[in-house]
């Protein structure tokens, strides 16, 4: 049986956080921890978070699964720094990460993505994403296209994607390569955009280990976009992926996390 640590990046209490921590209790593996990466927005945004988790905690868990708290000052947020927190605060090997905003597709989601890891050699798994009922058109249009482009295809295990919308990786192999935080500095968009899950799961091919989609792993997400900052994103988002691709690799990360002083708090 795998223990798994579930890791959530949230921004104070997301509208579909709870529903979120529902399913994980519902799972057919349970999580062992979950980990709230929050980057606060006030000290009472704060407060409200670790009530809100305890209740949380009280009506969904059993003490199977431990909660702990990590407050990240909105100031200091950046996409590879509040994930690589997560990670770090993490206590199992397996560690899942999602954000607040993101739900499961089934009861066997952490199951069909654990299962995974039974090969040795891979070192993440991921999946897509669908849009929610309140996604914009833009983003409902963008899910039809994609599901045409891939209709009869092995997307298990021909196409490379990585993202900690929806990930699973091993933690033993993080320590040696870390979501690097000095990407902003030579790629300035990934700064907003991100882009270090991507880099992340190149250098694990690079390293002989191997990336596994799974369509039985995707997740309800969605921002209800409009047309242009929809468009504008994945035109960022395709520069900084080639940019990425022309990596010199096996390469070297960085992480101001193992020196950090974040405070954390376990419930």
């Amino acid at each position: 049986m795998y223990e798994v640590s579930v890791v959530i990046r949230t921004r104070d209490i997301e509208d579909k956080l709870f529903k979120l921590l529902s399913m994980l209790a519902a799972q057919t593996i349970k999580p062992k921890q979950i980990v709230i990466v929050d980057n606060y927005s006030c000290e009472r945004s704060l407060r409200d978070m670790k009530s809100f988790l305890l209740k949380a905690k009280k009506k969904l868990f059993t003490n199977e699964t431990t909660i702990r708290l990590v407050a990240l000052p909105d100031e200091l947020f950046s996409h590879a720094y509040s994930t690589n927190l997560g990670v770090y605060f993490a206590d199992n090997e397996f560690v899942c990460i999602t954000n607040g905003h993101s739900l499961p597709i089934s009861r066997r989601w952490l199951e069909n993505g654990l299962t995974h890891f039974e090969n040795p050699k891979v070192a993440g798994v991921s999946g897509y994403f669908l849009p929610l009922s309140n996604a914009s058109l833009w983003e409902k249009l963008q899910h039809f296209i994609w599901v045409l482009e891939r209709k009869g295809t092995n997307i298990l295990k021909r196409e490379f994607y990585f993202s900690t919308i929806n990930c699973i990786l091993r933690k033993s192999l993080w320590k040696k390569y870390p979501f690097d935080e000095n990407l902003p500095k030579i790629i300035p968009e990934s700064k907003r955009y991100g882009g270090e899950d991507y880099d992340w799961g190149l250098e694990m091919i690079a390293r002989n280990y191997k990336i596994t989609i799974d369509p039985k792993f995707n997740v309800y997400h969605c921002h209800g976009e409009g047309f242009a900052p929809f468009f504008w994103k994945h035109l960022m988002y395709s520069k900084i992926k080639r940019s990425l691709k022309r990596f010199k690799r096996p390469r070297r990360s960085f992480t101001a996390v193992f020196e950090s002083r974040i405070c954390f708090y376990d419930l």
